[in-house]
């Protein structure tokens, strides 16, 4: 077990490593420079990079109103096989997820298997995997970002 100040110094020197490696890609589909703060312009629309107690990446529909929730993630249901040719067929599909700070969002998310966020010797095998799907993720937002956007205002 890692204590809480040497939880942070590894994630620290891990995303310092990963926002260099990914420095060399530009987002497409509109993120903005910050891989691991992806913007997706949706108030309550996250793209999260997850460490543990799994490593994946998530979209996190995380609207206040539980009406609009459900709308905008029924749009990903509809949406769902653009997203898995960028992610491929794991997905995962929650439409009531609950956060470690208690508040429900709809999620969607995918995970890399038998990978351990602290352990240094995995990093390099994290960080193609996260660069992989989050290019993934970015080709489908920028296919489809405009539909979501127009269907949350």
């Amino acid at each position: 077990m890692f204590s809480r100040e040497e939880k942070k110094t590894l994630n620290t020197a891990f995303f310092n490593q990963f926002v260099r490696h990914m420095s060399r890609h530009h987002s497409i589909g509109g993120g903005g420079g910050r891989w691991e703060s992806y913007k997706t312009g949706v108030k309550g629309l996250y793209f999260r990079l997850l460490t543990t107690p799994i490593v994946g990446i998530a979209i996190d529909i995380q609207q206040k109103d539980p009406e609009i929730r459900a709308l905008l993630y029924d749009q990903f249901l509809e949406l769902r096989r653009l997203l898995e040719a960028e992610w491929g067929d794991d997905v995962l599909y929650e439409s009531s997820h609950f956060l470690e700070s208690g508040v429900e969002v709809s999620r969607i998310s995918i995970k890399l298997e038998n990978a351990y966020f602290y352990d240094k010797e995995q990093w390099t095998e994290i960080t193609r995997w996260y660069e992989k799907h989050l290019l993934g993720l970015d080709a489908f937002w920028d296919t489809v970002g405009d539909i979501v956007k127009a269907l949350a205002r």
